[in-house]
């Protein structure tokens, strides 16, 4: 989470805050690069040359929303347990997938060169790896209070949910969009238009 500041790091001082390898350290810098997610420049510090990396604006704001979800699931098992509905919370994963899956089709639309390899990548780190992650934590948080779960009543709110009226929809994503822009913002201040 270090490049979340969008500045440039010492290759030395990314090994040292994440307590990776230098190998395993390499592999993720080299794919992030390739991807496009983060820029890598070398240069002379004290007489001595220095690789240094630097998160480009959409990556910074996926690491930092990235951390608020690592926060959020952390409070995913006392909600489960005072609503004992994991579908409410599934429901949760299913509409940000939603908002990242259309970060995604936009980011394609704006780079139309993009490559099959490109997408596969983003659709990983945006998308996909976020939704497992959350998926699995409620399926542990679930397990524990299984006995406590009635499946036809989750069914029956459910089915309320999903009539939700399509304003209150639309809301709920234009919030979502507002949040990761306050989070643009927040990487970088005095360019606001990324």
């Amino acid at each position: 989470m270090v490049l979340s500041d969008a500045q440039w790091h010492r290759n030395m001082e990314l090994i040292r805050e994440t307590k990776l390898s230098s190998r395993t350290l390499g592999k993720h810098l080299d794919t992030l690069t390739n991807g496009q997610f983060i820029e890598k420049k070398t240069d002379v510090i004290n007489g001595k040359h220095a690789v240094l990396f630097k998160a480009k604006p959409d990556f910074a704001t996926y690491i930092k929303t990235k951390m608020l979800e690592v926060k959020e699931i952390s409070t995913l098992e006392p909600a489960l347990n005072r609503t004992k509905d994991p579908l409410r919370i599934l429901d949760m994963f299913h509409f940000r997938s939603t908002v990242y899956f259309l970060d995604l089709l936009t980011y394609i639309q704006q780079h139309k060169n993009i490559t099959d390899e490109e997408i596969y990548l983003r659709a990983d780190y945006f998308l996909w790896s976020i939704y497992k992650e959350g998926t699995l934590r409620l399926i542990e948080a679930s397990r524990k209070i299984i006995d406590k779960i009635d499946i036809t009543q989750l069914l029956v709110n459910q089915a309320k949910r999903q009539r939700k009226n399509p304003k209150e929809a639309l809301k709920q994503y234009e919030e979502i969009m507002e949040f990761k822009k306050s989070l643009q913002h927040q990487a970088y201040p005095l360019n606001s238009d990324n």
